[in-house]
């Protein structure tokens, strides 16, 4: 059955301007201004936010020092708290983890080294000391925040995944387009020297729009300083041009009609198609808005408080201004020469009856309003979830003398009330990560190489290891990343302890100390975990290979030979239940059961009283087998796996075999 038609052409339709034989610009400078101008209410808010947060610069220009100036500024407690916040959440450094479904050992292997190279990718990129930090603030004062993804050269066919913080002033998103949250299409813009753009886009490639020739002469021609936002017309102290930039997602997984465009106006720069799913940028918001893509503004909460503040300083300044000075009083016609006194700091007054004033205690401000002046930041904190002993790391009078417990649980519940915020953070991460592996895949299909130094998977922590993204790639339909949730846990070491501590006291639950080091983060703790963990490690390594190879591999005597019974006797029993279950592979595992007995026994002392016993390897000779194996093959029989050798004496076999070592190590 032939495919319909494609709805008919509007003017709306932008990444359809090849039908229309137009150039994109053509078509967005008339459209992006239509959305500019329906939303510069919003743009408006978001300078009133920075006004009253303190860091006013935008068109108007920098205004703090006549606020100064003009004696404005009183005592910001808005700021102070929203800060409080941001320090609270973006302290932490949350690093993604790759988990891949049904891995054998080399997968998984491969899968942590593929999470070390996210995470040297992102220190690279600055992301935790730049990006996510200035995000963050966006999100309090502006009630989004926005990081993009990109890349840059780094030299012959290397390249490097980069990431920036977005003003939301600078994106654009259809009001009703966005009126879900899952736009089709957004809006960016910045501004950009004339020179580096001339530089930049005169080179011949063919990802660029038309012909050098086309795109020098239309940024030579492109009118400077002409946006709002750069607040200046004057093309003599620079020569900034607004360069634009739009996405427009794919109708669906086989479509073509996704495209991306970047123009400046009158002149369209790039023009390609753009098959990514999602927009290369991660969204964090504050707060529930009801509906619409934009998230509410924490300093739109604490406006109200912070004025009521304000009022009440000027009030209180006013009034010590007027009563806060001393007052002397005289009789009238006393002789006292006025100027032996007039250079005391004050006023005067002059009495007829001097015996009738009893008491002169002039008071600047009745007493309730210094009490609403100073609940007023106790308010502003209450109302975003920040505790008093967070901001002023002292402990409230009241609180002095409850226990450790309960103290821990004031504490947490002060975390519950921007939990939130914290979620949007840690959500964050993963998605940030998802767009480094897309943008990361696309500069290889590009003939780019990204490599990244991050921690050599070792002991040594302290070593460094490049990392090539196509020799640690993994499918991304195949892989799920995670985050260990940051308020699960106290944040710092000790209450870290204690919790575990707790555990095993009071719930009476044993936790395991390779769990406990893995959670409570102490220096080195990768190292640490590495040297617990190397026993497990290996065997788990031996068992995957036997399985992927059906090459067997003999145990050693330094390996933990108690814990390859236990370990092998659960990989035989998970590998069964797999479909494509190899019975000749279960009694290779079988045979590194019997080994491992064999070599333990050998080690210690003969006991020349033990009984013969059938062997694990024997028992898959017992006609019949196991329920579920396949005809003529048969299953091990369901007994102790710690079953006794085959007594001194027996002919050499498979168990007397010398020992072959692991993959990778040599002879």
């Amino acid at each position: 059955m032939p495919k319909a038609k494609a709805p008919k052409l509007t003017q709306a339709q932008w990444w359809r301007a090849a039908e229309y034989e137009q150039a994109p610009h053509q078509i967005l400078d008339n459209l992006v201004k239509q959305i500019e101008d329906d939303q510069q209410s919003r743009y408006q808010a978001y300078r009133e936010y920075e006004r009253i947060f303190g860091s006013s610069v935008g068109p108007d220009g920098d205004d703090s020092f006549r606020a100064i100036a003009t004696d404005e500024l009183t005592q910001n407690e808005l700021q102070n708290t929203i800060e409080t916040l941001w320090a609270q959440v973006f302290k932490n450094k949350v690093v993604p983890a790759v988990s891949v479904s049904e891995a054998d050992w080399n997968e998984w292997d491969r899968a942590r080294s593929y999470g070390r190279w996210l995470k040297g990718a992102l220190d690279e990129a600055k992301v935790y000391e730049e990006a996510f930090p200035q995000s963050g603030i966006h999100t309090l004062v502006h009630g989004t925040g926005i990081l993009r993804v990109g890349w840059r050269e780094t030299g012959p066919k290397q390249a490097q995944v980069t990431t920036w913080a977005v003003n939301p002033r600078y994106v654009l998103v259809d009001r009703l387009e966005g009126k879900h949250r899952k736009p089709r299409s957004i809006f960016f813009k910045d501004h950009v020297d004339r020179f580096v753009l001339w530089e930049t886009y005169s080179e011949d490639r063919k990802d660029f729009y038309k012909t050098p020739g086309y795109r020098t002469h239309g940024i030579e021609s492109c009118t400077s300083n002409d946006d709002r936002e750069l607040g200046t017309v004057n093309t003599t102290r620079c020569d900034m041009i607004t360069v634009r930039e739009a996405f427009h997602l794919p109708s669906g997984p086989s479509a073509k009609d996704g495209r991306h465009v970047i123009w400046i106006k009158g002149c369209t720069l790039v023009d390609e198609e753009f098959d990514w799913d999602t927009f290369p940028c991660v969204f964090m918001r504050f707060g529930c808005p009801m509906e619409g893509f934009w998230g509410e503004s924490a300093v739109r909460r604490l406006a109200p408080t912070q004025k009521l503040l304000d009022k009440l300083n000027v009030k209180i300044d006013q009034s010590q201004d007027v009563m806060g000075v001393p007052r002397i009083i005289i009789r009238r016609n006393s002789n006292v020469t006025k100027a032996h006194i007039d250079d005391v700091p004050g006023g005067i007054l002059e009495v007829d009856d001097i015996n009738g004033i009893r008491d002169w205690n002039a008071q600047c401000a009745s007493q309730e309003i210094y009490a609403d002046r100073d609940s007023a930041p106790r308010k502003m904190r209450s109302l975003l979830g920040v505790s008093d002993f967070e901001v002023q790391q002292q402990m409230p009078q009241g609180m002095r003398d409850v226990s450790g417990a309960m103290l821990e649980r004031w504490v947490d519940q002060g975390q519950a009330r921007h939990a939130m915020f914290h979620a949007e953070y840690e959500n964050a991460v993963p998605q940030l990560a998802y767009l480094y592996m897309r943008q990361a895949e696309d500069l290889q299909a590009m003939g780019y190489d990204v490599m990244v130094k991050a921690p050599a998977d070792s002991h040594n922590k302290s070593s460094i290891e490049e990392l090539s993204f196509k020799e640690v790639c993994i499918d991304r339909k195949r892989l799920k990343l995670e985050v260990q949730p940051m308020s699960q846990l106290p944040q710092t070491f000790a209450g870290k302890v204690e919790a575990f501590a707790k555990l095993k006291n009071e719930a009476g639950v044993q936790v395991d100390p390779k769990t406990i080091l893995r959670n409570i983060e102490v220096p080195d703790v990768q190292g640490v975990t590495d040297m617990l963990v190397s026993d497990e490690e290996i065997i788990f390594k031996n068992l995957s290979h036997m399985c992927r190879t059906g090459r067997y591999l003999a145990p050693m005597p330094f390996d933990n030979l108690d814990m390859i019974v236990q370990m092998t006797t659960r990989y035989i029993n998970h590998y069964r239940v797999r479909q494509d279950a190899d019975y000749e592979k279960v009694g290779l595992l079988a045979q590194y059961i019997d080994d491992a007995i064999q070599l333990k026994k050998g080690l210690g002392a003969n006991d020349p009283n033990a009984p013969p016993a059938i062997s694990t390897m024997d028992a898959l000779s017992i006609p019949g087998g196991m329920p579920g194996a396949p005809p003529g093959v048969p299953m091990p029989p369901m007994g102790d796996p710690m079953a006794p050798p085959m007594p001194p004496g027996a002919p050499p076999g498979p168990a007397q075999m010398p020992p072959m070592p692991p993959p990778g190590m040599p002879l």
